[in-house]
């Protein structure tokens, strides 16, 4: 049996974040951390499948559900600033939430944007240690992102589909020189890493994303 909770944590009068802890009623070991897109929340089917996933081998689920674009503040700040936000509200959350806990191990999975405060936590490792990388769609584009795939230290997989906007061949394929970096490019798969016009080609593609994220897994998980 699951215990889910659903709260918030306030940063300051301009950032309260929500989110979700899934966590099994017998300790485990490993917690795996969600960062969803801007507009791919944890409700769609990427996140939903793999909290699943996570669950049903024994790693707790902490979904921290920020609202960047309804925040008008965050809006009017410059690049730089907004990564530093980002890159704040889930130290936050994680820091919070789990400041009682004993996890020896952490997935962080992330989407889109959330590559971006990911990307600052692989180079200041400033909230959780003995991490691993799940990168769905990252913004390889952004230099940031790219080169804290590219410089990782700790085992990643990157996951991105050859028709994303965000998709850059070179770049993906430099990642090859990191061993500790594993790509899987999607092919025809979009920024959602869907098939666009074609569902069922769109629904075997979320299948092997699924079996590609559950072989990572079980290679790191501690036991």
């Amino acid at each position: 049996m699951y215990q889910i909770s659903e709260a918030q944590v306030i940063r300051n009068e301009f950032s309260i974040i929500p989110y979700t802890w899934i966590r099994s009623d017998k300790p485990n070991k490993s917690i795996c951390i969600m960062l969803p897109g801007l507009g791919y929340t944890t409700q769609r089917p990427l996140f939903d499948y793999a909290t699943g996933l996570f669950l049903n081998h024994q790693v707790d689920v902490l979904q921290i559900n920020y609202q960047f674009t309804k925040n008008e503040r965050f809006k009017e700040l410059p690049d730089a600033d907004q990564t530093q936000w980002m890159y704040d509200d889930v130290k936050v959350v994680v820091v919070e939430v789990l400041k009682n806990t004993n996890y020896e191990q952490f997935f962080i999975f992330g989407k889109s944007i959330g590559s971006i405060p990911m990307a600052k936590e692989w180079s200041e490792k400033g909230f959780v240690q003995n991490a691993v990388g799940i990168w769905l769609t990252p913004l390889v584009k952004i230099d940031n992102a790219y080169e804290a795939l590219l410089n990782a230290d700790h085992p990643s997989l990157c996951v991105i589909g050859d028709m994303d906007h965000h998709f850059n061949e070179e770049k993906v394929s430099t990642l090859k020189n990191n061993p500790l970096v594993y790509t899987f490019i999607v092919p025809d798969a979009d920024h959602s890493l869907e098939i666009g016009g074609d569902i069922f080609a769109s629904i075997e593609a979320l299948k092997e994303v699924m079996k590609r994220v559950e072989d990572f897994m079980m290679r790191y998980k501690p036991y």
